[in-house]
């Protein structure tokens, strides 16, 4: 039987809706500065996306480099969406559902 960790996937998710927040920040502003249509906005949204995701998570959490490159990933996918998703699969629930069942 194949277990996974659930508590580790929440916590990537987590910590890649903030990075989303700040990436998402950096992206609005290249757009500014250059052409919104351009093909390099998408190229550099995508790097940028993926580079503050795992720069993030190896910046201000305990991370290995693995952990931070899936913060990355779902930084790039859309952490929030993700999250979305996922909720109630895979025993990922948000804390308020957890803090209710114990009640």
């Amino acid at each position: 039987m194949i277990r996974m960790n659930n508590e580790l996937i929440l916590n990537m998710i987590y910590v890649s809706i903030i990075a989303s927040f700040i990436s998402s920040q950096a992206i609005q502003k290249i757009k500014e500065v250059f052409n919104k249509r351009s093909m390099f906005n998408k190229i550099i949204s995508l790097f940028l996306s993926f580079v503050i995701g795992v720069v993030y998570s190896l910046s201000f959490y305990n991370s290995n480099i693995i952990y931070a490159l899936w913060v990355g990933l779902f930084t790039l996918i859309g952490a929030q969406g993700l999250y979305k998703t996922f909720k109630g699969y895979f025993g990922l629930e948000s804390i308020q559902n957890k803090e209710n069942k114990k009640e």
